[in-house]
């Protein structure tokens, strides 16, 4: 089993390195933190699209199910549904903008629009807050699987070793090696969910009557309670995906909009993995396997229907699913500093400097992952809140060259303090969810201070374009 899973770490170092060859000829830092926009249909598909379902799909999902969490499963499939099609209309929209500023980040396009270094220094610093927990998270899933190969090893180093591998991605090729293994890690991950849930649906018939209650177990995901706060929250992280800071660099690294727009009507091919992966979850509980938690249901499935090697190589697929994740994570946040907060590094020094932030990013994600800290849990609760809140900014610059940068930042600043003062003191606030209010907040301010201040030079973006 171990073999196996080392085999397959060993292959995806490979493809990495491999990457590096195609990357040889390009420089620079767009060519590090966006593949130069160079990446073709296929590899755009699999960074772009893949990227969505990570370490929390194949264990936090099937988890959910386990676990009683009927309205988990409605939250989610509407969420991923409603997602592709907002990417698909706003994405190449994004990529035109990009593409008119030579951005690399969000907060570029920001500032070269609006002219505006306090508004490129806002944004940067608040997708840095919200990123944050992303490591950590996988790192929590990561040491799950971890702990189940190797429960004698040293957890510790078994971390260190999954943030060595995630730092030799970036530092082999940047985005490019996180496409190349991304395609490595969708084949390993719909493969081994095809045949864990196949095997499950042979075993079915020796099944004897209907699935029971969900068993008492620790941990039992959160999911969103009431209709309200369900529908709310959909819409919310289905807009909110498309202002992702690496969905964004996802976006840059593709050759044109048409390749957005092609992967975005695929997307939806991926949810055959989730019948098969709710199959599992009921399949664990009808033959009733013991669990310490609901994330082991999806382990817990493939240990029972599978032989020790093929186990290994489940385990490196759910690994791979989180490191991948990592990698591109580290790609958003590097450029934020090297390119956002600290202004005048030269091509060369930006890379220098990515490289040792995503290092000191790592084990930040890996010792919150050991410590559990609950602040990081609390910052996860509000990331699509917050990471939606540069959608009506963009919209504006979009549409019209009479906003400006002190609308947007203001409005920012208007969702933020509600979103944060509705958290902490509770509000139920009807059971809506706060982040979609903070958004109708946030695009009012604008538009006031748009009417009250409008700008008097600025240009649109459809109109530069």
């Amino acid at each position: 089993m171990i073999a196996a899973f080392l085999a397959v770490m060993a292959l995806s170092l490979a493809v990495a390195l491999w990457a590096r060859r195609g990357a040889a000829h390009a420089a620079g830092p767009r060519a590090f933190f966006v593949a130069s926009g160079q990446l073709g249909a296929i590899l755009f598909f699999f960074l772009s699209v893949g990227e969505t379902y990570s370490i929390a799909t194949m264990l936090g999902f099937p988890g959910g199910v386990y676990a009683g969490g009927e309205g988990f499963v409605v939250w989610f499939f509407g969420y991923i549904l409603i997602a592709a099609p907002v990417l698909a209309v706003l994405g190449p929209w994004i990529w035109r903008a990009g593409n008119l500023y030579g951005a690399v980040t969000i907060p570029d396009f920001f500032a070269a629009h609006f002219g505006s270094r306090l508004l490129e220094r806002v944004i940067a610093v608040g997708a840095m807050a919200l990123l944050l927990p992303i490591g950590t998270m996988q790192f929590a899933g990561i040491r799950l699987v971890l702990g189940a190969l190797a429960p004698a090893a040293s957890m510790p180093l078994l971390l260190a070793g999954a943030g060595l591998v995630t730092f030799a991605y970036v530092a082999l090729a940047g985005l490019r090696a996180a496409a190349f293994v991304a395609v490595l890690k969708d084949a390993l991950m719909l493969g081994t969910i095809l045949l864990v849930g196949a095997l499950a649906l042979v075993h079915w018939p020796a099944l004897q009557g209907p699935a029971g209650p969900a068993p008492q177990v620790a941990a039992a995901p959160q999911v969103p309670v009431g209709l309200p706060f369900a529908l709310s929250t959909i819409a919310v992280q289905a807009l909110g995906f498309a202002m992702i800071p690496q969905n964004w660099a996802f976006l840059f690294a593709a050759r044109g909009p048409q390749a957005i727009a092609r992967a975005q009507a695929a997307a939806p091919l991926y949810m055959v993995m989730f019948p098969l992966l709710m199959a599992v979850a009921v399949f664990v509980r009808q033959i009733g396997l013991p669990l310490d938690k609901p994330d082991f249901v999806f382990l817990a499935a493939a240990q029972h229907l599978l032989p020790g090697w093929a186990m290994g190589v489940v385990m490196a697929a759910v690994v791979l699913a989180g490191l991948v994740i990592l990698s591109s994570v580290c790609l958003a946040i590097a450029p934020l500093i090297t390119r956002n907060l600290v202004p005048g590094l030269d091509g060369t020094a930006q890379q220098g400097w990515a490289k040792a932030i995503t290092a000191l990013f790592i084990a930040l994600s890996a010792a919150g992952a050991l410590a559990q800290v609950p602040l990081l849990a609390t910052l996860n609760t509000v990331f699509y809140f917050g990471i939606v809140q540069t959608l009506p900014g963009f919209l504006a610059a979009l549409w019209t060259g009479r906003a400006g940068a002190r609308g947007v930042i203001a409005g920012i600043a208007v969702a933020a303090v509600f979103i944060l003062a509705a958290r902490f003191a509770g509000w139920s606030l009807g059971g809506i969810n706060p982040g979609l209010i903070g958004l109708v907040l946030n695009a009012l301010v604008l538009a006031l201070c748009t009417w009250a201040w409008p700008r008097r030079d600025g240009q649109s973006v459809l109109a530069l374009l």
